[in-house]
């Protein structure tokens, strides 16, 4: 199964990551999808998708998160158009807005949201999307692009029915993380059962959203408790119940559509 969207370049994960990408192989995780949130983690996402050695696939994704909108270096449009160059699998990611944090510039998030939308439909790059409780806004942004865009992955999905329509006729996908575990967290599972088996992913969001019942990662103590690649099978099992799958047709399911989303072709 695929991971469709982490912060494996996190540099709390330094003297840790080949131990946690040996921990998802092991798990069963066959590829992920590691997504920058500025430019000063940038190399180390190019870093991790230069590295020939890992047991899994690693997709790179480059982009500013909309948490870090504000006093970007001027010049960050063109360090990310030379990053998207010099990686042409590569993803735009994490991007979009924001609707959990009252003390960010909507005005800078929504620009810079559509600089680097602009960016994907120039060199034809799948994005990935952040648009936590403002899934409605976000959906007007996207609009304009998405006839143009290959792909885009919506990132810890969780809005109504409604705006899964709307997000379909997109031609987006829904990517669910740990909070689809929770049995509280019923608008989450709601669209987890509602979205399109075609359109369906999973994710870890590493290190953030650890999954009820979880291992956290034990090298890096932190209060909360950092999440890894190797906990996605709860989130599949969780999906898998919710939608009645067995968790292998899950899995099998989310690979396909992971790979379909981010080019990468038919599992080997």
């Amino acid at each position: 199964m695929f991971d469709a969207h982490t912060h494996l370049q996190d540099a709390r994960f330094d003297a840790c990551r080949a131990a946690l990408l040996e921990a998802a192989a092991a798990a069963g995780v066959t590829g992920l999808c590691t997504c920058g949130t500025a430019p000063d983690d940038w190399d180390g996402v190019a870093q991790l998708a230069a590295d020939t050695t890992a047991p899994v696939t690693i997709l790179p994704a480059f982009g500013v998160h909309s948490w870090y909108a504000d006093n970007l270096p001027s010049d960050w449009p063109d360090r990310l158009d030379a990053c998207l160059r010099a990686h042409p699998g590569a993803a735009v990611g994490e991007i979009g807005i924001d609707g959990l944090r009252r003390d960010l510039d909507p005005v800078a998030q929504r620009n810079n949201f559509i600089v680097q939308l602009e960016l994907a439909v120039r060199h034809q790059r799948t994005v990935v999307v952040h648009g936590a409780r403002c899934w409605g806004s976000l959906a007007d942004l996207l609009q304009p692009y998405a006839a143009r865009l290959p792909g885009i992955v919506l990132h810890a999905f969780a809005a109504s029915e409604p705006l899964i329509r709307r997000f379909h006729d997109l031609g987006a996908y829904f990517s669910f993380a740990g909070s689809v575990c929770n049995p509280n967290a019923r608008r989450v599972r709601a669209a987890a059962a509602a979205v399109p088996p075609d359109r369906l992913l999973i994710e870890t969001d590493t290190p953030d959203i650890l999954p009820p019942g979880g291992q956290p990662v034990s090298a890096v103590p932190h209060d909360p408790p950092l999440n890894q690649p190797a906990n996605l099978p709860l989130v599949a099992q969780a999906v898998a119940h919710i939608r009645g799958l067995d968790v292998a047709e899950l899995g099998a399911v989310v690979e396909r559509n992971a790979r379909r989303v981010y080019g990468l072709g038919e599992p080997t």
